[in-house]
């Protein structure tokens, strides 16, 4: 059986905005922000086959995926790495490159949904 991961910790985000709802959206935004540049970057990678793409663009996410807990992101992110080292571009690729665009839009909904 799968493990669930979650998306998204939400708690800590409340507890390092302690009721200042600026920097609640500030913080929101930052992770939406984030996200969405690393979806853009990490899909060219993979479709221009570019490892160092894909490299920076996991490092500028990962205090992102690790300050806000975004265990789902991260996992998926750690797979691709481990497949893309092992196999490069071919065998699992459109799989995995589904499963990060899933995750991606997962968390950009949550986020929009906590608002």
């Amino acid at each position: 059986m799968e493990k669930k991961y979650k998306n998204i910790d939400f708690k800590k985000i409340e507890e390092m905005v302690e009721d200042d709802m600026v920097f609640r959206n500030q913080l929101l935004d930052a992770i939406q922000v984030a996200v969405e540049e690393l979806r853009t970057a990490y899909i060219r990678g993979i479709e221009e086959e570019s490892l160092p793409t894909i490299k920076q663009a996991r490092h500028k996410i990962k205090p992102t995926l690790g300050l806000f807990d975004l265990e789902k992101l991260a996992v998926i992110i750690g797979n691709g790495k481990r497949l893309m080292l092992e196999k490069g571009f071919a065998d699992g690729i459109e799989t995995h490159k589904n499963e990060f665009l899933e995750a991606t839009n997962d968390v950009l909904e949550e986020v929009k949904a906590y608002r």
